[in-house]
């Protein structure tokens, strides 16, 4: 089965959640794809646990990494982004202007200060 559409030719503002159950083709195409896709999950059976469990288990700790993404996360603060980010990028076309320190505000506030 291919894909099914839905909100064709209709604005955006027509085209949410409350109006897709109008659809007649949409939601049996949707009905559909849930029975197949229940259906292949009864298939594989049940999934004995494995080495990784979820329950009990004690994730393995991260110290270096979140020490990195916290010195980025202070860098990109500072206006300092990665070179060859998007971020660098955009500061360079000037069109990235929200490095702080104490990000309370929104973009849209901070233009019209």
């Amino acid at each position: 089965m291919g894909a099914a559409l839905s909100g064709e030719g209709v604005p955006y503002s027509e085209n949410q959640a409350e109006h897709m159950i109008h659809e007649k083709p949409f939601t049996a195409a949707f009905d559909t794809w849930t029975m197949r896709f229940a259906a292949f999950v009864a298939a594989k059976g049940k999934v004995e646990p494995g080495r990784y469990r979820a329950y009990d288990r004690e994730a393995p700790g991260h110290k270096w990494a979140d020490a990195k993404l916290k010195w980025r996360e202070l860098r990109m603060k500072a206006g300092v982004p990665p070179a060859g980010s998007s971020p660098g990028v955009q500061q360079q076309l000037g069109i990235n202007r929200d490095a702080t320190f104490s990000p309370k505000k929104g973009e849209g506030e901070k233009l019209r200060d």
